[in-house]
């Protein structure tokens, strides 16, 4: 198994090591364990199409019935949304490993944004996971979806998020970040949502979703939403150790032991990268 590539540390400084960005192997964007590059980039296009299928005919169901001011208030909108950026960017930088043989252009992007796309992927695999599971144990009802397009909207945000996610985590060879400013940045994204909800309650007068309901939980609210926060941090670890294991028995294997990084400066050194399908 290779080990990972590494930034060097000591091209790294301020908050480049409080999210230890120079721990990212820049050859997990484009890599894969299980198929060749090109294969990969052909899954993620699928994806890509798919996802944006369903996030447009949301947008236009919700336009058409007149609930377009509400869209984005639900939580699983906007993880939908990221979502899609998410497979937009893993698509392009795949495509770019597939035809240049290099993630030449992750490695040129400032590292603000490579930052991003390590988050994207994690906020879009962690909400994803979160979402389908409290919709499917706590929310659904078959009643409030009666025509055959709500149905399929409902079943693509709902359901189908989490196995492009999860299939995504499987094939592809990204991996979260073990230090705690990761999860703790999207426990803070998970509070902010929480605070946009309870200000559409106040301005709108209506709960996107019942369980933060605190005219109805009273003192009860305070532990659940405490309970949400500590149960994304869970489940971001618990998707950690999945994908460690993951590593262990489906090691990527499209990736040697050349690196190209940046100069302090945000110069490309010379790339090196090598992606070469093994037998």
């Amino acid at each position: 198994m290779h080990h990972d590539l590494q930034n060097d540390t000591t091209k790294s400084s301020g908050w480049h090591m409080w999210f230890r960005l120079h721990t990212l192997d820049h050859r997990r964007v484009g890599g894969s364990r299980l198929v060749g590059t090109g294969t990969l980039a052909i899954i993620r296009a699928v994806f890509f199409v798919y996802t944006s299928a369903g996030w447009l005919l949301s947008v236009i169901l919700d336009a058409k019935d007149g609930n377009m001011k509400g869209h984005f208030v639900y939580f699983t909108y906007l993880c939908y949304t990221g979502l899609l950026a998410y497979l937009a960017a893993s698509l392009v930088h795949t495509v770019q490993v597939w035809r240049r043989g290099s993630p030449t252009l992750f490695v040129r992007m400032p590292k603000v944004l490579q930052l991003m796309h390590w988050l994207l992927f994690a906020s879009a695999l962690l909400y994803a996971t979160i979402v389908s599971v409290m919709f499917w144990s706590l929310i659904y009802q078959s009643s409030d979806y009666t025509s055959t397009k709500r149905k399929w909207v409902n079943a693509s945000v709902h359901g189908t998020n989490i196995v492009i996610m999860w299939a995504d985590m499987i094939l592809g060879a990204m991996v979260f970040c073990s230090h705690w400013s990761h999860p703790l940045l999207l426990c803070f994204l998970m509070a902010l949502y929480l605070s946009l909800a309870y200000i559409n309650e106040a301005v709108n007068g209506w709960f996107a979703y019942g369980f933060i309901n605190y005219k109805v939980h009273k003192a009860l609210e305070i532990p659940i939403i405490l309970g949400i926060l500590v149960g994304t941090a869970v489940i971001y670890y618990l998707l950690y150790g999945l994908q460690l294991l993951l590593d262990r028995v489906l090691p990527p294997k499209h990736i040697t032991d050349q690196s190209g990084l940046e100069d302090d400066d945000g110069d490309e050194q010379e790339d090196n990268y090598k992606l070469v399908s093994k037998p």
